[in-house]
């Protein structure tokens, strides 16, 4: 296929860190474009926007049901477009496109309720579109790796998993000033929770990705330390699996001296295995012997750059494979598709579900 493929953006305006992330790294990839977008709800923040990335002033749009609309008219229509804003409008902005028949790329978590959730993989599952949810930390070519030894049966039967994700820019209150925290501490645009969808979503997902197990039951604790927050700045969940395996996981944003601490540690029944975003390229094996079996990844890119990278790059490689005829589905992708969006939904909410009720065990679906 010799044409190139070409996206639009909603949300992620030239003041915005996770619009330039996301615009990085489909450079990095280099197969794609940006041609379109409405970048803010202020129009003369999109115009900015747009000058700077070179885009034509007339795929430049007031707002996002016009940019679905215009684009799905054009012959040269985006390929996909990417859902850059708080959660509360993610629902709304992809359900626009996917009726339009535009592909999707949306920020995680997918929506601020399980129902929206079934209902945009039901429109896309309908209408033949992809939809990816950009769970960037499963895109390290180490986690791939880790996921396929696990599938292998070397580190023997799972038992326990043990995963942490701690940050600290939340220990004081700081949404008075801070745009990042007031809107994910704000229930209108936040959604159910703060940290377990903020962060917990990545956690569940990693999780999900390597050992590939169901939950059966949970029982989460979601703390607010924080005086006058309306939603979690901490979040422990006890995880029972199918399986019987057994699983602990822990997120917080109010660990003071923590910048961005996600690591985890999976057991099995002939080895452990260890990874930590610190150290991304790097996954570490340990076996009975105490014997650690070190397994590097040397990649020019660091950083969360080549999960981001290569997020895009699967995403990318399984469009360009649909357009030329293969049978590429939300249940087939290589990328982190609606289905594991609708998962991270259910995971949210049946922790508020149980939190709420005392810290109590409830069912996993």
């Amino acid at each position: 296929m010799s044409k190139r493929i070409t996206y639009g953006m909603v949300g992620g305006s030239i003041d915005s860190m996770i619009g330039e992330a996301h615009r990085n790294a489909i450079l990095l990839d280099g197969r794609a474009s940006i041609v379109s977008g409405c970048f803010s709800r202020d129009y003369k923040k999109t115009l900015k926007t747009g000058k700077k990335w070179d885009i034509k002033k007339d795929r430049l749009y007031e707002n996002y049901f016009e940019m679905a609309e215009e684009e799905s008219k054009k012959k040269n229509k985006i390929d996909f477009v990417v859902i850059a804003t708080p959660n509360s409008s993610h629902y709304e902005i992809a359900k626009a496109f996917l009726e339009k028949g535009i592909n999707v790329v949306c920020d995680k978590p997918l929506t601020t309720r399980v129902k929206e959730a079934e209902e945009l993989k039901q429109l896309a599952d309908d209408n033949d579109l992809l939809l990816c949810v950009t769970y960037s930390y499963v895109g390290y070519p180490v986690i791939s790796l880790a996921r396929h030894k696990i599938e292998k049966g070397e580190l023997g039967e799972i038992r326990f998993v043990n995963v942490q994700y701690i940050q600290g820019w939340l220990a004081k209150k700081i949404e008075d000033e801070n745009k990042q925290a007031q809107w994910r501490l704000d229930p209108n645009q936040s959604g159910l929770a703060n940290t377990t969808a903020d962060i917990g979503s990545h956690v569940e997902n990693m999780v999900s990705y390597l050992i590939g197990k169901e939950i059966d039951s949970l029982c989460a604790r979601l703390d607010t330390f924080v005086e006058s927050r309306k939603l979690e700045d901490n979040s422990t969940v006890m995880i029972n699996f199918k399986d019987k395996s057994k699983g602990l996981l822990f997120m917080s944003q109010i660990a003071v001296g923590e910048n961005n601490n996600f690591n985890l540690s999976v057991y099995g029944s002939e080895a452990t295995l260890k990874w930590s975003f610190k150290q991304a390229n790097k996954l570490t094996i340990l076996h009975e012997d105490h014997e650690e079996e070190i397994i590097q990844n040397v990649d020019e890119i660091s950083g969360t750059n080549i999960g981001f990278k290569n997020t895009y790059s699967t995403f990318i490689t399984d469009l360009v494979s649909k357009k030329n005829g293969e049978i590429i589905t939300n249940d087939n992708a290589h990328f982190q598709s609606v289905n594991a969006g609708l998962r991270g939904m259910r995971f949210i909410e049946k922790c508020v579900e149980s939190s709420k009720n005392g810290g109590v065990w409830v069912k996993g679906r």
